[in-house]
């Protein structure tokens, strides 16, 4: 995910800790100095929007998303 906003390290953990706050995800991972997050998460039991969602809600956006 490209994510939009990040400047710092407590950026980074705060769209971690919004991710992993979404039941089924299993690992999550944001860098600010590519603004880009990468999320894993069991498709049975999280839906991407509701990540999304979560990272949107602390005032990051979430500007492009890719699925693997």
């Amino acid at each position: 995910m490209n994510i939009e906003g990040m400047t710092c390290a407590g950026c980074e953990a705060t769209v971690k800790n919004a991710a992993n706050s979404i039941e089924g995800v299993l690992e999550a991972n944001a860098s600010y100095d590519t603004g880009k997050a990468t999320v894993k998460y069991d498709r049975s039991k999280a839906m991407r929007d509701a990540i999304v969602t979560a990272i949107n809600k602390t005032g990051f956006t979430v500007k492009t998303q890719s699925y693997k």
